[in-house]
């Protein structure tokens, strides 16, 4: 894995043992991280327990096995109120910016680009977009992308090829389907022997 800088000629390795190490240091500057609520805690610890648990079971699965392949993809100068009218039709959330040559340079929400136009706003989508984006690559493995989401906090994880182009995302709702295939997997192989 990987951040894509919203320079797109910048490209700047981040491995799930960085991202250790970043939480590690972050845990050394302050005492542990709070969440909102109790339950929050605790659901964060469950989701990590079982994904590790089915990871285990199942042979190795790579992001590019389940990522969603179906894309609207949006050019970085296109202002909110175009973007809008370019997605209105779409039932995906999320969308990733690119340039003329077709690199990612970040990924925007529906509700990102929503909340641009209630604001008004004058910029263009690149100037909305994040100046860095984890991206995974598609040999990226489940472990490693789940880790990540959970760590991280994240909702979506763009998958993007050797030269920096958009080939797929993977959401939360990606990662739980998978999941869910691979208990059901097992619960077969349970019941078979």
């Amino acid at each position: 894995m990987f951040y894509i800088r919203n320079n797109p000629d910048m490209r700047q390795p981040y491995r799930v043992e960085d991202i250790q190490k970043d939480r590690q240091a972050k845990e050394d500057q302050s005492s542990h991280q709070q969440f909102d609520h109790e339950d929050e805690a605790r659901h964060h610890e469950k989701f990590l327990k079982a994904s590790e648990k089915l990871y285990k079971q199942k042979s190795v699965v790579l992001a590019s096995e389940i990522m969603s392949k179906q894309l609207v993809t949006l050019r970085e100068n296109l202002s909110v109120e175009e973007a809008w009218e370019q997605i209105k039709n779409h039932e995906i959330h999320y969308f990733p910016i690119v340039n003329a040559e077709g690199k990612l340079l970040g990924i925007l929400s529906e509700r990102e680009i929503l909340r641009g136009i209630q604001q008004k706003s004058k910029k263009t989508l690149r100037e909305m977009t994040a100046s860095r984006t984890l991206c995974a690559e598609p040999e990226t493995l489940l472990a490693e992308v789940m880790q990540v989401f959970a760590e991280q906090n994240l909702e979506v994880l763009p998958v993007v090829d050797e030269k920096q182009k958009v080939i797929g995302i993977l959401t939360q709702n990606d990662l739980l389907q998978t999941m869910l295939k691979i208990s059901k997997l097992e619960e077969k192989k349970f019941f078979r022997s």
